[in-house]
């Protein structure tokens, strides 16, 4: 079988759908299939297993980046000539076989992202920006032209989006939950790096850690997490690391004005991310909206109990009181800081961390592709 990968960036540092295509082109290749790669940036020291296609785009002007790579996707495939089995798509171009929609809706990102678009000018205001102008038109045009065979969500809250906004037929598409490395995150990366990761925060061995990992802190939920250290009532030290990028310092001053500053710390973005989950005790992830969140699967493969809002399309995975808590939407800190209480208990820390462990071993990374595969099949066979 013949595949073309189509994305942005092919860079695995990125994260995200980069790091996904990444990988997912080498258990591609694995299967024995020839790889081709359409993008606009590659990293250096590929695979030479892979075959590689530049795809122009203009930079300069964010419109002009998201038309251009969409409209020449396509035609770089097509001027290649080759007799492609199956080309999927990971971006928003104006073709491919199956379209893997991995953020859910714009509209919906930019109703939980911006405070403008609670009220009607906001809104008029925001969709005149021409970022999310031709965001939210070559979405429109994707799906209404149906410039796809099938497509596949990474969550059945970003499929329930894109039915509501746009009629699709729900037979069309597919939910593919996000898969992780379970050789990679593990409850074994503990006895390597819990010790060196807490020396290097400063944080006590007897010391609760709590982690909070994602970048763009207010969609991700900051703000509770810190309301709810603020109230919860313990004798025990708690600490809450924070991993990703954001505005430290709008932050700290919340966290001052809660009187929990102390409790704080800021790692910035880390490459190694696995370590961090294996310094920890309980993960956090009060998001504000996410299509599904990635970084709450990687703690539960971790063997660490989370606390997820509903809002995230990874509560869906979870079996509440279980694996971890899912909280309500809008996010209450009260009911985080009830959770949290419960989590406090070493005992039924570690139980649920180990059902955590358990339920991400059923979303392996293999086990996505595999599903993947089958999807490819079925679509292969079904206009063949």
């Amino acid at each position: 079988m013949k595949i073309a990968l189509v994305v942005y960036q092919f860079i695995k540092e990125k994260g995200g759908v980069e790091s996904y295509v990444y990988n997912a082109s080498r258990q591609f290749l694995d299967y024995g299939y020839d790889v081709h790669i359409f993008a606009h940036r590659f990293s250096q020291n590929q695979d030479k297993r892979l075959f590689f296609h530049y795809v122009p785009a203009i930079t300069l002007w964010s419109p002009l980046k998201y038309w251009t790579f969409a409209v020449n996707a396509p035609k770089v495939i097509k001027k290649s000539k080759i007799a492609f089995d199956l080309i999927h798509g990971f971006t928003r171009t104006l073709y491919q076989d199956i379209y893997r929609v991995g953020g859910g809706c714009h509209w919906d990102y930019m109703m939980h992202t911006y405070p403008l678009m609670q009220s009607r000018l906001g809104k008029l205001l925001m969709c005149l920006n021409p970022r999310h102008f031709s965001l939210l038109l070559l979405e429109k045009i994707i799906f209404q032209k149906k410039c796809y065979k099938h497509i596949t969500c990474i969550s059945e809250q970003c499929k329930k989006e894109l039915i509501h906004h746009y009629q699709l037929a729900p037979d069309d598409i597919d939910v593919i939950y996000n898969g992780v490395d379970i050789e990679v995150f593990t409850p074994h990366n503990r006895t390597a790096y819990r010790n060196t990761v807490r020396a290097k925060y400063a944080i006590a061995p007897d010391d609760v850690l709590l982690l909070f990992v994602g970048s763009g802190f207010k969609r991700k939920g900051l703000k509770h997490a810190i309301n709810a250290l603020s109230i919860i009532d313990t004798p025990q030290k708690l600490k809450l690391l924070v991993v990703g990028k954001g505005n430290v310092r709008e932050y700290q001053r919340f966290a001052q004005k809660k009187g929990v500053s102390d409790k704080l710390v800021f790692a910035g973005a880390c490459r190694h991310i696995h370590e961090i989950y294996a310094g920890g005790d309980i993960f956090i992830f009060p998001s504000e909206y996410d299509a599904f969140g990635t970084a709450c699967l990687e703690a539960m493969a971790s063997g660490l109990p989370v606390i997820v809002s509903k809002a995230s399309g990874a509560s869906e995975i979870i079996t509440h009181g279980n694996d971890g808590f899912i909280i309500s939407h809008p996010i209450d800190a009260k009911e985080i800081a009830i959770y949290l209480q419960v989590l406090l208990e070493k005992e039924t820390r570690e139980y649920m961390g180990s059902n955590a462990r358990q339920k991400a071993e059923q979303y392996s990374f293999q086990a996505n592709i595999e599903k993947t595969l089958r999807i490819y099949r079925k679509v292969v066979d079904s206009h063949s």
